[in-house]
């Protein structure tokens, strides 16, 4: 490597390769900034502190914990390095809170805040640890991750401090068509202010009756400065197999010879981890009560918990993965300066590109697709995992080795012009969801492979009925919107008692049709909540109406909802078999349908990256390295499988996204695999002991 793109790979590079640090025993990398080595233990990892560090608290200082609570039954004693806080674990979890003081600390020049922890009890220590602006609401201005400590181990809970907005426009000029960028700007997501943080919490879980856990240091590592990205040299950054060319990692592919070398190193791996021995054919659980078989798939409470039961007749939870096939491209056109080489399928000059295609076809040889289309079925099994979901393959769910959902969609006029949701009042509607249903009728609808169908994602439902203002914005044309009026001249006697309870002007109800302007959602609640109440009800009961008419044996899986508005939700509960939610947080545990709903629920969409192979960081979780992020995973899905209702959760997905951003500028690491087709090794170790454990703990009476 040249030495000027050293110094800009030390600039940009995520945490573990800046910090030269070893990964479950992975050989570091000589950087001329390190001057400490790091203790490691397996799967685990402490980051001694360096030059360059800004530490915000040294707990083993006088002052320091003065700025530490503790819950009321507990101890806290200051140690030579550390501060030692002891008490005992009631309830499902305790909280320390460290604050800033009087003024906020600012890392508005680093990437990271690092928490080192030492857990000194006779049991492992779930640490769920998130990092606050004085904004912070519940849902934003925040960063969160998740760590394991073994007992008697030491652990850097790393968050990454994500931000809303780059200086200028410098950074979204050099990298267009890319939602995250450079020292971690995230201008899609919400973030946190990194200048003000003034707390930071630690959510403590164990299985043990007493907690001893020791604080050690808050400090920010990485610099944070765009300055080398504009240093002669830095394009193009992405190498001729799709990688980012300032990193290096011990799986990087710098040779066709090394694809040979990981296909064969990856048959030892699978052929020693077959699937599960307590599961049929189809996942499902052939150790557990024997059900009635029905020859597809069902939902049925069991044991007081909601499941999905097999074709077979036994208990299954959909542990899956989305998009698992081969699309992946990144636009080229007008971005070439990026690139060191573009494969091409053609002679024609190319407008987007698939590394991760053309690495299958470098890595398999002739039927490259067919290879890793059959690979990815003994993959999963032997990862835990026993769904291929949504947005996949359709020659990859046909082979009859892995259950698999289908997304379908229904075409009709959107219900208003800024209002991402289809109108169920128009005809066209019910029309366009029997053809796409009879479409599946003797394909997908006669497989017993086949769990259901989610029908829609992230509708814009919104988080309530303000989202009826939108209708009035449509043309009186369009059918939603005769209806909303309909119904207003149902609730109201006159026009002119609908102007005295929304204070306006209206001259007559065509008056009200004709005109497109909002009305105060306040003081139209009552009359939004009435129609969005009539609207949902319409928009599900057609849809599984249809549905049941052309697919009767198969699951209606919902719409996948990414924002919870009660009212549509509950229409969802009255007429879908599952409702589904994508659900990007850290726990889904607790997740419940509104007013005690007893209905099952089914997790289309959640993850957490990794980005020690690229040169940002993402902004739902902030797991960073492989290992957190895989800690990340097993507390999530162990909470799935500890929530009654829940019948499943999938991951989205199994491929990275291209670095240099799909057509819609995504570009998050949030694969079970990279755009080499390489495994993420400590992903898939957890995900294949969640899979020995999946039954056993879900039918546990107790979480354990």
């Amino acid at each position: 490597m040249k030495h000027h793109q050293l110094r800009i790979w030390q600039r940009i590079l995520p945490l573990s390769l800046l910090l030269g640090i070893q990964l479950a025993g992975r050989p570091a990398l000589a950087i001329d900034t390190i001057n400490a080595t790091p203790e490691i233990k397996p799967g685990r990892y402490l980051l001694d502190r360096r030059t360059n560090d800004v530490v915000l608290l040294d707990f083993a200082t006088a002052g320091a914990p003065k700025q530490l609570t503790a819950p009321k039954n507990f101890t806290v004693k200051p140690q030579s390095e550390s501060v030692a806080v002891t008490g005992p674990m009631t309830g499902s979890r305790q909280n320390l809170i460290v604050t800033s003081g009087p003024k906020p600390w600012d890392l508005s020049d680093y990437l990271y805040l690092v928490a080192d922890l030492h857990n000194g009890g006779r049991q492992a220590v779930t640490v769920i640890c998130r990092a606050e602006d004085p904004d912070y609401a519940g849902w934003h201005h925040y960063s969160e991750s998740v760590a394991r400590i073994g007992a008697g181990e030491s652990t850097s809970v790393l968050i990454f401090l994500k931000r809303k907005n780059a200086p200028g426009d410098s950074l979204r000029t050099l990298f267009p068509g890319m939602d995250t960028l450079p020292d971690g700007y995230m201008p899609h997501w919400s973030g946190l202010d990194p200048a003000r943080i003034s707390k930071v919490i630690f959510g403590l879980e164990s299985p043990g009756s007493e907690l001893r856990l020791e604080l050690r240091s808050l400090r920010g590592i990485g610099i944070c400065n765009p300055a080398p990205l504009l240093a002669p040299g830095y394009f193009p950054f992405i190498d001729p197999y799709g990688q980012f060319r300032y990193a290096d990692w011990p799986t990087k592919i710098h040779s066709p010879a090394d694809f040979a070398a990981q296909r064969t190193q990856e048959a030892a791996t699978l052929q020693a981890s077959p699937r599960p021995a307590s599961w049929d054919k189809y996942g499902g659980y052939q150790a557990g009560p024997q059900l009635p078989a029905s020859g597809n798939f069902r939902v049925e409470k069991y044991a007081g918990k909601w499941w999905l039961v097999d074709p077979d007749g036994r208990l299954f939870w959909s542990h899956g993965v989305d998009c698992v096939g081969f699309a992946n491209t990144t636009p080229v056109s007008r971005r070439e300066s990026f690139f060191l080489e573009v494969p091409k399928a053609d002679s024609r000059p190319a407008k987007v590109a698939n590394w991760y295609l053309a690495n299958v076809q470098r890595k398999y040889g002739d039927h490259a697709e067919t290879k890793a289309a059959t690979l990815a079925h003994e993959r999963l099994s032997a990862w835990g995992l026993n769904t291929v979901a949504s947005w996949s393959d359709g020659n990859v769910t046909a082979m009859d080795k892995t259950p698999y959902t289908k997304m379908l969609y229904i075409g009709s006029l959107s219900l208003a012009p800024h209002l991402r949701l289809p109108d169920p009042y128009d005809p066209r509607f019910a029309i366009s969801a029997r053809r796409s249903f009879e479409a599946e009728r003797y394909t997908t609808g006669t497989d017993p492979w086949c769990i259901g169908y989610f029908i829609g994602n992230e509708l814009e439902w919104r988080g309530g009925p303000d989202l009826i203002n939108e209708v009035l914005t449509a043309p009186a044309k369009q059918p939603g919107k005769q209806a909303l009026v309909k119904l207003l001249q149902q609730r109201h006697a006159t026009i002119a008692d609908l102007n005295l309870a929304w204070h306006t002007a209206y001259d007559s109800w065509d008056s009200l049709l004709n005109q497109t302007t909002q009305a105060d959602p306040a003081l139209a609640l009552a009359d939004f909540t009435a129609f969005n109440e009539e609207l949902a009800t319409r928009y599900y009961q057609t849809v599984q109406t249809e549905l049941k008419l052309a697919l009767p044996n198969k699951l209606n899986l919902g719409s996948r909802f990414n924002t919870v508005n009660p009212i549509t939700v509950r229409a969802a509960a009255r007429y879908c078999d599952v409702v589904s939610f994508n659900k990007y947080e850290t726990s889904i545990r607790n997740l419940r349908l509104p007013d005690g709903i007893d209905r099952p629920i089914i997790i289309g969409e959640f993850h957490f990256p990794a980005w020690d192979r690229s040169f940002a960081a993402n902004a739902e979780s902030g797991p960073l390295s492989e290992v957190q992020r895989a800690d990340g995973y097993w507390y999530y899905v162990s909470g799935a499988l500890d929530n009654p209702q829940i019948v499943g959760t999938h991951w989205f997905q199994y491929l990275d996204q291209p670095l240099t951003g799909r057509g819609d500028g995504e570009n998050f690491a949030i694969g079970f695999v990279d755009v080499t087709d390489t495994p993420y090794d400590e992903l898939t170790r957890v995900t294949r002991d969640l899979g020995d454990q999946l039954y056993s703990r879900r039918l546990a009476q107790t979480a354990p």
